[in-house]
């Protein structure tokens, strides 16, 4: 009976295990799939979002007075691109992208965005210099068909509510180091950082204020607190958590006449990011182990649908901190081969005919031509 009754509870153990197994299996498959999904639907969204995009140039006049807080405010404008809704999880947000381009004698600014919006992203720019020239523009190129290429991506290394130094507690301006970097291109070299966006969730904002506040919950209870805290430190990942965050990948290509000397100049600008470095946080180069791979999504400006524990690309940026590495330059910034903007624009005086006389031509202002006539 003893031996029967036995039997009977290994039997149901048996069965309640399958059973379960069979659920906890039927779960992974029906979420895997889920996950799946939801990857097809951004891998299509990511291209859509990349043929979509058009690509602005942006000069200034050599002797403006910008600071750096226009481009900090310019950034903190665009984190109203973020989406919300049940089904923005099949969806992406939109991806504007920051570029400074070198190639012998030259260094350009860009910016580029989806076509729906480029329109905003241009207004907005001129509500933080208003005396900007900016034009749409090709792709640009600085590749050559006899070219060797270097690449590399930075990313934040500690968790993300952690804040690099910014520019206002640099003594110069960022830019000059970074544009430096990228004045000494040669006959047939070129080089480009790209400075992918999107607004990020406010979850990362949650993490650090929880940390702040259990850090000084702790440190108040004396059977708790091992250490105390510098309160400064505490205040600036406070500060970084108060403001707008960005999704942010960081990416560089040099294309040289030989491997040696485009793997130096890639050197020097990943070097000439090295100022951001704070206590609490710094740049890391990430791994990529497939040039095909990094080439396709530098090209095409993919945001990565996947950031895998061991080669994280994706950094969390504030405002201070994007335009710590990306600002349009003023008069501090005296690197060479900087592509001012030669003369002043204005609008085409509102007396000036534009419909009756001689059509001698177009004025074109902020985006806007207007045809002029003389009667």
């Amino acid at each position: 009976m003893d031996q029967i009754y036995f039997q009977s509870v290994i039997d149901r153990i048996i069965t309640v295990s399958l059973a379960v197994l069979a659920a906890l299996l039927a779960a992974g498959l029906t979420f895997g799939l889920i996950y799946l999904i939801i990857i097809y639907f951004r891998l299509k969204k990511r291209e859509e979002i990349s043929l979509e995009m058009l690509t602005l140039e942006v000069k200034l006049q050599k002797d403006n007075e910008i600071k750096i807080d226009a481009a900090e405010q310019m950034f903190a404008s665009f984190s109203s691109l973020k989406k919300s809704g049940f089904f923005s999880v099949f969806d992406l947000d939109d991806v504007l992208a920051f570029e400074i381009m070198a190639k012998k004698a030259e260094i350009r600014f860009y910016v580029s965005a989806p076509a729906k919006i480029i329109d905003l992203v241009e207004k907005t720019i001129y509500g933080y210099y208003p005396n900007a020239d900016i034009k749409k523009v090709d792709e640009p190129n600085i590749f050559n068909e006899e070219g060797k290429v270097a690449f590399g991506a930075l990313a934040i290394k500690e968790t993300v509510y952690l804040p690099l130094k910014i520019y206002r507690d640099l003594s110069t301006d960022p830019l000059s180091a970074i544009t430096s970097a990228l004045s000494k291109m040669g006959d047939n070299e070129g080089a480009m950082i790209q400075i992918l966006i999107r607004p990020a969730s406010d979850s990362w904002k949650k993490s650090g204020k929880s940390y702040v506040s259990s850090t000084k919950k702790n440190e108040a209870n004396p059977e708790k607190a091992t250490f105390k805290t510098d309160p400064k430190l505490l205040e600036r990942i406070d500060d970084k958590c108060s403001r707008p965050g960005f999704e942010t990948t960081i990416r560089f290509v040099v294309s040289s006449s030989n491997k040696e000397m485009a793997e130096t100049h890639l050197k020097n600008i990943k070097t000439s990011f090295a100022q951001l470095t704070s206590d609490l946080n710094i740049l890391k180069t990430v791994k990529n182990l497939f040039k095909g791979g990094f080439m396709i999504n530098f090209i095409y400006k993919f945001f990565p649908v996947l950031d895998l524990p061991f080669f994280k690309s994706i950094s969390i940026l504030s405002s201070d901190e994007l335009a710590t590495i990306f600002h349009f330059p003023n008069k501090t910034v005296e690197t060479p081969h900087i592509q001012w903007l030669k003369a002043k624009t204005a609008p085409v005086p509102a007396e000036v005919p534009s419909q009756e006389g001689t059509f001698i031509g177009q004025g074109y202002y902020r985006g806007v031509k207007r045809p002029v006539y003389v009667g």
